[in-house]
């Protein structure tokens, strides 16, 4: 059933970034209605909500957009950066929503930048602690001794949920700046209605990315419990 329920995570991934990449290939092509660039988006909406020193850079590639807090600058990709589209804006804007939840100094913001230096080397060192310790734990339950292998795979395990907690953390605060972009689209008139709607379209597309890297570090923790769980006595 672990298998089973990877390969549908696996297949909604691919559902997912395939849904993404069309809808900013669709709304790439289509203006704002009120010709807005992307760049001067940004700088409304931190103006607006008094957020300063931000600086608008250029990065190259296509949805490499990212908001850097060390720098104190919002990267927009070839795709985004000064264009005037929907998707382009809407990017513009929700990268524009990290840097106000930096700026207003955001609780889930900050666990995921305290999180983000650990979480690889956790994610990967957890799961082979824990083999680790279902190993050791097999060994010496046949030979009847202690049960260090079910401690160091609970070890294993508790480094692996940082990972997990990262995930969950990161979701939530991607899903925030998606509202944050939107909500200024409104509220500032960048775009129509019709077009208000397809922005909210590809600001969540955006976010279920994070959802299924969530989903799948959920099962990957769920595996790990269910291995380390069949060898306690």
């Amino acid at each position: 059933m672990f298998y089973i329920l990877m390969i549908a995570i696996f297949v909604g991934s691919l559902i997912i970034q395939s849904r993404l990449k069309s809808l900013v290939a669709k709304y790439s092509k289509i203006r704002c209605a009120s010709g807005i660039t992307s760049n001067e988006a940004v700088e409304q909406m931190l103006h607006e909500n008094e957020v300063f020193g931000i600086v608008v850079k250029h990065t190259g590639g296509e949805l490499t957009d990212n908001y850097n807090s060390k720098e104190g600058t919002i990267n927009l990709s070839d795709t985004t950066y000064d264009n005037d589209s929907i998707a382009a804006v809407a990017i513009a804007a929700h990268e524009a929503g990290h840097a106000m939840q930096d700026a207003k100094g955001m609780g889930a913001y900050k666990v995921r930048q305290a999180l983000a230096p650990s979480v690889n080397i956790c994610s990967r060192l957890g799961v082979y602690v824990t083999i680790a310790g279902v190993v050791i734990s097999y060994f010496l339950d046949r030979n009847l001794t202690s049960g260090v292998g079910y401690t160091i795979s609970t070890i294993g395990i508790v480094m692996y949920s940082v990972a997990v907690i990262f995930y969950a953390v990161t979701l939530w605060i991607e899903r925030d700046a998606s509202k944050r972009g939107w909500k200024s689209m409104q509220q500032f008139g960048w775009v129509s209605q019709d077009q208000l709607k397809a922005a909210k379209k590809l600001l969540w597309a955006a976010g279920d990315t994070y959802a299924i890297a969530l989903a799948s570090s959920a099962a990957t923790l769920l595996r790990l419990l269910m291995m380390r769980g069949g060898r306690r006595r």
